[in-house]
């Protein structure tokens, strides 16, 4: 999150209350606390946005309790589904900096796409946080606690005239009125549905509860800690006998039943871990999601948060069925699609397919293929491919025909494992007088027959063009005579790519690292050339001819490499409608043996520019790539096109 919790804490002070606080135990109905004069706010609605599915409405009123921020005014956006006679809705808390439109606004309009209205509340110091945290540092000197409570129960009331607003429009389903909220807004959620009742379902992302712990034991909060000693307050028991009326724990038990999803920091230290799990336990121990990140670094894996909130909310308040049906589709070592195509059930709902034509950084080549999901119902998953290649140059050709069969099972809700069984027939012909003995040792007809596992964890928002999340693949396999190949050798690789976008503006940064590595064993003497890692192109480093990059022989053409290293880095930027822009660069080194490896001096380097096109089913590519080091080849700019993202 842009601004840290402790801000939210640290913000509201000075003064006295306007409703007196009440102590622990004082109020026969804590929710009486949260009551508020009925009635409807003058408000005009604002046209901000308006797509094919959805239109963007902005207004304001002023909030039904005066505080001591300079600022009354409540903001509010809606976002409404475009036609429908009826639709669901969903009341949205923001977190600290809930002016930043990007995070939640992302959020909105992909449940608004879907046919979910959504209303996102914000109060001033929230939709100004620029000015807020200005505010707090000329006054901070004065805070308390008494003064926390009274930002928190703002909230709770304009959550609540929120869901008033939704009911007077004609459209909304009011008995299908779910609420969410993100990191301060996720700790109020639990508190509104308990005194409100209204809300159906609850999606609570970064939140916990046990306000004393959060304050006290909270890295983020040190200043406002320091700030309730000089008070007076010693102890987290006694600072939460204070907050227990803003403490989601009081409320807990009166939301038991409702459906709730819980989205979580695994390593988050501004939320507790255990005040996670205090607010879990107290909630009836509904599902939980548990990302792994920190509280702040979790903006690395929104997109996984987005889709499984988008999930939950969707069976909750559409479609359960269908919603099922929303889970990402996985396909083994593919995180981004070049196509994406509406296959209907041509065979069954359950199962993925995929076709890479030239993908795999070869002349031409073809891969098709169908992966089974959820086999015996058990999470297991299997499928098999079908592969064509061919490469040739003035000294070779070499055609290769073969598939693969693949099993395995769904370990964690985003990771995977699976054995894989490959088979080749090659025939090697053509050779020229001048082809390297690498070449000559492989000539004729020969198989390889090779078993490996692989681990793969993808986190992508979006299979075409991520904008959020990550990916990791380890592979290990062994290519043997004993398989009934002609070759004994084995390979191991190690990929990672990660996926962010920047709230404001919305520029997206994609990073990706990868490494192999192999080697022969037993009476082999060298790995066959085809099977060698190769380098330069469209797909890896960019500025440089297909696979030219690595070892050449007598007449410097690429002999290729069994060690490998690559590392691309690009930003992408939206310029209209369908374009999006890019700036790029790539590095990258291939070697023939692990002990010829000298690092950095052989890293081929370079840099560019490109244009993404988007459409509903591919994305194309054009980049202009400037090579950095000469590579023995000419330094001048190269034009590489590609469908498909390079990664």
């Amino acid at each position: 999150m842009k601004w840290p919790f402790a801000l939210f804490l640290m913000m509201f002070f000075a003064g006295n209350s306007v409703f007196p606080v009440p102590a622990c135990g004082e109020e026969a109905d804590p929710a009486k606390f949260y009551d508020y004069p009925k009635g409807a706010p003058f408000y005009k609605l604002e046209s901000k946005e308006k797509t094919g599915e959805y239109e963007h409405f902005s207004f304001s009123y002023a909030s039904a309790l005066q505080t001591d921020y300079p600022n009354n005014t409540v903001y509010l956006d809606f976002y409404e589904p475009k036609g429908k006679e009826k639709y669901p809705a969903v009341v949205f808390l923001s977190h600290i900096a809930g002016g930043v439109p990007q995070i939640e606004g992302d959020f909105c309009r992909d449940l608004a796409s879907n046919g979910i209205a959504v209303l996102l509340v914000q109060t001033a110091y929230q939709k100004d946080y620029k000015f807020s945290r200005k505010w707090l540092d000329e006054n901070i000197k004065e805070c308390g606690s008494d003064a926390i409570v009274q930002l928190f129960r703002q909230i709770v009331i304009e959550a609540r005239r929120g869901i008033d607003w939704l009911e007077t429009q004609p459209k909304v389903e009011k008995d299908k009125i779910g609420i969410m909220g993100l990191s301060l807004g996720g700790i109020m959620v639990p508190i509104v549905t308990g005194v409100d009742g209204r809300p159906c379902s609850m999606a609570i992302v970064l939140g916990g509860g046990d306000m004393g712990k959060i304050i006290w034991s909270s890295f983020t909060t040190k200043t406002f800690k320091k700030c309730l000693e000089e008070e007076g307050i010693t102890s987290e028991q006694e600072l939460e006998k204070r907050l227990w009326i803003i403490d989601p724990l009081t409320f807990a038990d009166r939301c038991k039943g409702k459906p709730t999803l819980m989205v979580n920091a695994y390593f988050d230290t501004a939320i507790p871990r255990n005040s996670t799990e205090q607010l879990w336990e107290a909630l009836g121990k509904p599902k939980i999601i548990w990302i792994p990140s920190g509280h702040f670094t979790s903006l690395f894996t929104m997109g996984y948060a987005k889709i499984k909130t988008f999930q939950f909310l969707y069976a909750e308040l559409v479609d359960r069925e269908k919603a099922k049906k929303m889970e990402p589709s996985y396909y083994p070592q593919s995180p981004i699609s070049n196509f994406s195509i509406d296959t209907g059930k041509l065979l069954s709902d359950d199962t993925s397919y995929n076709v890479d034509i030239g993908t795999d950084n070869r002349y031409r080549d073809i891969t098709v293929g169908a992966i089974q999901q959820n086999l015996f119902n058990r999470g297991y998953f299997g499928g098999g491919e079908v592969l064509w290649r061919a490469s040739s140059d003035n000294r070779y050709r070499m055609k290769d025909i073969g598939g693969d069969v693949i099993f395995g099972s769904r370990l964690t809700e985003y990771t995977h494992g699976f054995l894989e069984y490959t088979y080749e027939a090659v025939n090697v012909d053509k050779l020229s007088d001048s082809a390297p003995q690498e070449f000559k040792n492989n000539v004729g007809k020969s198989g390889v027959s090779t078993l490996s596992f692989h681990w793969e964890r993808n986190t992508f928002d979006d299979k075409l063009y991520p904008t959020d999340g990550s990916y990791y693949h380890a592979g290990f396999g062994v290519a043997a005579k004993g398989l009934g190949g002609d070759y004994n050798f084995m390979k191991a690789v190690g990929e990672g790519r990660w996926y962010f976008t920047m709230p404001f503006p919305k520029i997206t940064f994609a990073f990706r690292g990868m490494g192999g590595w192999m080697d022969t064993y037993g009476e082999a003497k060298d790995v066959p050339f085809f099977e060698r890692f190769m380098l330069g192109g469209p797909d890896t480093v960019r500025g440089y001819k297909v696979s030219s990059i690595g070892p050449k022989d007598a007449d410097n053409m690429p002999i290729w490499g069994t060690v490998m290293l690559l590392g691309n880095a690009e930003m992408r930027f939206p310029i209209y409608r369908w374009f999006n822009g890019a700036f790029f660069y790539d590095v990258g080194g291939n070697w023939e043996h692990l002990n010829r490896v000298r690092f950095p001096v052989d890293l081929q380097n370079s840099i560019g520019t490109g244009l993404r096109l988007k459409t509903k089913w591919t994305v194309m590519c054009f980049d202009l790539a400037y090579p950095l080091n000469t590579n023995k080849e000419s330094r001048v700019p190269r034009f590489e096109f590609n469908v498909g993202l390079p990664f």
